[in-house]
């Protein structure tokens, strides 16, 4: 799905998180109406695979798109056309970089509170 000349924007780790936290709570970020956080309070609606590092296989993604794994910012695009009902984020741009890295952190969190 990602294209292989595609580079995420680069920026400072926690840079990203912060305004990947931002986006992630956003609900105008999409044209559903919903935000990222609206599936996603609390850990909601992560399976058990989102404990393991990306790539890894997310249920939505091979019902959706066909794919057995995929990488963070995949999953974001993934979310931004199917629940957000938008187009995707360009790959390149700080926005898709930022919901990635937040989403690796929230993969993270969620791993340690769910030990």
């Amino acid at each position: 799905m990602q294209p292989e000349e595609a580079q995420l924007h680069q920026a400072p780790q926690s840079e990203l998180v912060a305004k990947g936290e931002a986006l992630f709570n956003d609900p105008s970020i999409g044209e559903s109406g919903l935000s990222c956080a609206t599936c996603h309070q609390d850990f909601g609606q992560y399976k058990e695979t989102f404990k393991k590092p990306y790539p890894h296989f997310v249920n939505m993604a091979n019902a959706k798109a066909g794919l057995d794994k995929v990488n963070a910012a995949e999953m974001v695009q993934l979310c931004m056309v199917v629940p957000m009902q938008t187009d995707p984020l360009p790959w390149q741009s700080e926005s898709l970089a930022a919901l990635a890295a937040y989403v690796q952190d929230e993969r993270k969190r969620f791993a340690e509170h769910s030990r």
